[in-house]
């Protein structure tokens, strides 16, 4: 746009996509070059017409009318514009970067901000959780799990038996006693796990400590919930029983318009 300040433009820009006036939609394509570029996670636009659809009608359109708008902030060739969160709302906040060439908006870019953290609760395995844990071999969504070697090298390894053992805990079928996992435990009880659901993005992370579980019943009772394909493994019963105290659950059962759905972080109170 010719005769107007870059500072004049981030204005306009941020007005007329705020507007719900029936003229917003094409002064807002004023501010945009004819091959403009609008980056966002998961989609691509590009050109007047896909870009200003995509910025009044796109994934956050509707976020960005809950949010507080700051003043434009120039960060060397490019203009952010930051949409926070209402106090006491769910809401990821919002940063929108514009670079500008010659009086007009040339590439959008818009991400979201770090969601708010959930508010503690003392730790319990949720019921839905508990399920994403018990068929997490068999539904194909393996849980990874880490813990310090003897040489205090962290080590990454996906354990098909982990399964709820009690509310506040864990337990796995470990083949090999004399195994080095389960000297390490012995040296560093400490683990964390992470669960992965790509299909409904659940997510969640768990931190306890480990421990082996001389107990006959144990054994048994583990080892029956175990899944067929760790059975076999083992037809002679020759491993032990790995418990493992929770110290903390993060995560979130999935992702939606706004973000992260149900996001938990329960944490063991002594």
């Amino acid at each position: 746009m010719a005769g107007i300040s870059d500072i004049e433009l981030v204005n306009l820009f941020l007005k007329e996509l705020l507007s719900h006036s029936e003229d917003s939609a094409s002064k807002l394509k004023d501010t945009l070059h004819s091959e403009v570029e609008f980056k966002v996670l998961g989609k691509r636009a590009n050109g007047k017409d896909e870009v200003c659809d995509s910025l009044k009608n796109g994934p956050n359109s509707q976020l960005m009318q809950r949010l507080i708008w700051q003043e434009p902030l120039q960060i060397k060739k490019q203009w952010h514009l930051e949409g926070r969160r209402k106090e006491g709302t769910f809401d990821r906040g919002l940063i929108i970067s514009l670079h500008i060439e010659n009086g007009s908006v040339v590439l959008v870019q818009q991400q979201k901000t770090a969601p708010p953290p959930p508010a503690e609760r003392p730790l319990v395995i949720p019921q839905e959780l508990r399920a994403m844990i018990d068929h997490a071999l068999v539904e194909r969504h393996p849980i990874l799990m880490a813990y310090c070697n003897l040489e205090n090298q962290p080590v990454q390894t996906f354990r098909g038996s982990l399964q709820v053992f009690s509310d506040t805990q864990l337990a796995m079928w470990i083949r090999s006693p004399d195994g080095s996992f389960v000297k390490s435990i012995q040296h560093n009880p400490k683990v964390s796990f992470v669960y992965r659901n790509e299909d409904t993005k659940a997510t969640y992370s768990f931190q306890g400590t480990a421990k082996v579980s001389e107990a006959e019943d144990d054994r048994q009772l583990v080892y029956a919930r175990s899944a067929i394909a760790e059975q076999d493994h083992d037809f002679a019963k020759l491993g032990v029983v790995v418990l493992v105290d929770l110290d903390k659950i993060e995560g979130y059962s999935g992702l939606g318009p706004s973000g992260q759905l149900n996001q938990i972080k329960l944490i063991r109170r002594n």
